[in-house]
């Protein structure tokens, strides 16, 4: 845990350092960050992209974060006096009695991240992947050691800037965690009620990230990049609704949350569904012909997509695997065109709980039945919701254009339109492509939160606003309560385990080994799980070699391809 607490550290400087340099440029736009969440979450994004530039050249290690932090001293440098008032600012803002909400929820955090579940993925490849890229950065053909290491999620990048295992001795996992402490603590605005006579849409759905977080709290410890990706998108949908229920007026923050939304397809591609948001920025450039604008963050958006797309060319040959739809590059390590189908296919049959790639086509009506009854309790209970809420949430539409239309067609409250929509759009999809609830988390707690906080924040809590701010305080001080003595239990159970100073390592698993080219690689004997340690691994024996040179001096750096493949390196 005290490795977790300093890890933390040195990446809340750097990350908020780094923010800070990205967002200062925006002022010209008339736009200042205020929020500290606001600008750790700018460093993170910035930090991935030049995590994931750096693995192009070597391994993410040592010299990224001598570079980093020279970088840091610079912004220090440079703004010095800006960055004090800014704490002097935010320290006198928060009060004593944020200051010890924010201790505790720091320490909570950092428990949940010093121990608890390591994820069977992460066992399975995510160990691996953050290795290979700790170093030696990206690999050509690594996809074909591992099908799963041509996922590319953008998250394993960052994680393998801050795993600082030269320093500490163990490769770290701890990124996940402090990202969960970001949205923990702009969940904490829901205090916001107590200065408030009303509620806001936003409340709802801050107390269903607040849920999600204590999901989530016993499986922190794993870096794994479904989590990653569902608490960018909470960060993202709840900020959104804090600039919609303030009116807020000037594009550009709008525009930079879309730009954390590529990062989010970066991290995660199914995400890519809640870039229909980006529609609301791009409406008000393109009506105020503000073109350099749109042309600056179209720039921005495919700096973010740029690295992540050239490695993953790297890893796999394909742009986007394991879709083939776009066949661009014809590399001697591409992997099988059929081979990716395949392995796209077999997402969306495990998580409809088919496990036979055979059952693909499975009727909606036929798999839905056995899929949903092997869900948990609540579970259960987010899906339905979900699915009233894809009903309720197109009423709330029809309700919101019907009525701004009776008042003329300006006063449309097209912003709740959007949002509505991107928000039944994200659960549909999500229900009927890969529906595995950690895949989808923000989308069944995200729809029935936010649709029934307009509907009670619109349509019925008008004139009852502060028996409705009551009745909310107490159903919160519930739930409150009940998640308090679930966590304590989670706390209890795991409160002997020796992870005070250190955090919980990786998995060990056994396995046997065979060899390509002279290297020895390790398959995990019981066909799954292999960890951190034993490396490299394959998941099973496979007929590859390396590349090049590397076939006859057994470097890693040169790759690997199917063996026999006809195509020259």
């Amino acid at each position: 845990m005290l490795y977790v607490l300093l890890n933390w550290g040195y990446l809340f400087a750097t990350a908020f350092l780094t923010g800070f340099a990205v967002l200062r440029p925006f002022r010209r736009l008339g736009y200042c960050c205020g929020k500290a969440t606001g600008m750790l979450m700018a460093g993170l994004a910035a930090l991935t992209v030049y995590a994931q530039v750096f693995s192009l050249f070597g391994g993410v290690g040592l010299w990224a974060n001598v570079l980093l932090i020279l970088f840091c001293l610079l912004v220090i440098v440079l703004w010095h006096r800006q960055l004090l008032s800014f704490w002097k600012k935010k320290t006198a803002a928060a009060g004593p009695a944020g200051l010890v909400l924010l201790a505790c929820l720091i320490l909570l955090m950092a428990y949940g991240t010093s121990r608890g579940y390591m994820h069977v993925d992460t066992g399975l490849y995510h160990a691996q992947a953050i290795r290979w890229i700790e170093e030696y950065g990206v690999v050509c053909g690594l996809g074909n050691l591992h099908s799963r290491f041509a996922y590319n999620s953008a998250a394993f990048a960052l994680c393998a800037l801050y795993s600082m295992k030269w320093l500490f001795g163990e490769s770290l996992h701890t990124v996940q965690g402090f990202l969960a402490l970001v949205v923990a603590v702009q969940c904490a605005g829901i205090f916001g009620i107590r200065r408030r006579s009303h509620l806001l849409v936003s409340d709802f759905v801050r107390l269903g990230a607040i849920y999600y977080l204590t999901v989530l709290f016993g499986e922190m410890v794993s870096p794994a990049s479904d989590y990653f990706a569902m608490l960018l998108l909470f960060y993202v949908l709840i900020a959104w609704l804090d600039l919609m229920e303030r009116k807020e007026g000037n594009v550009t923050p709008y525009a930079l949350l879309s730009l954390l939304l590529v990062f989010a397809v970066t991290v995660k591609v199914s995400a890519a569904v809640v870039l229909l948001l980006v529609l609301k920025p791009a409406i008000m450039l393109i009506r105020d012909r503000k073109w350099k604008q749109i042309g600056l963050y179209l720039g921005l958006g495919l700096g973010i997509c740029i690295p992540w797309l050239i490695r993953g060319v790297l890893i796999s040959g394909w742009l986007l695997y394991p879709f083939t739809f776009l066949d661009l590059f014809q590399v001697d390590w591409k992997i099988e065109k059929g081979y990716a189908d395949c392995d796209a296919k077999e997402i969306q049959v495990f998580a409809r709980l088919l496990y036979d790639v055979n059952l693909y086509d499975t009727p909606f009506a036929v798999w839905v039945r056995g899929w949903f009854a092997a869900l948990k309790g609540l579970e259960k209970v987010w899906v339905l919701s979900s699915a009233l809420g894809v009903v309720a949430g197109a009423g709330t539409i029809v309700y919101t254009f019907l009525a701004g239309r009776s008042r003329g067609a300006r006063k449309v409250d097209w912003d709740w339109v959007l949002y509505a929509f991107v928000l039944i759009v994200g659960y549909l999809f999500w229900q009927f492509s890969a529906p595995l609830v950690r895949y989808g988390y923000v989308y069944i707690v995200a729809l029935p939160t936010g649709v029934g906080g307009f509907i009670y924040c619109h349509l019925f809590g008008r004139g009852r606003k502060e028996i409705g701010r009551r009745l909310f305080l107490i159903a919160a001080a519930i739930f409150a309560l009940y998640k308090a003595a679930d966590l304590a239990g989670a706390i209890s159970r795991t409160a002997a385990e020796p992870y005070y100073i250190r955090q919980q390592d990786y998995g060990t698993f056994e396995a046997f080994t065979y060899e390509v080219d002279g290297v020895t690689v390790y398959v995990p004997a019981d066909g799954g799980q292999i960890g951190y340690d034993l490396f490299p691994s394959s998941p099973r024996v496979q007929e590859i070699e390396l590349r090049g040179k590397g076939k006859e001096t057994g470097d890693l750096r040169y790759g690997f391809r199917t063996a026999g493949s006809e195509n020259t390196p």
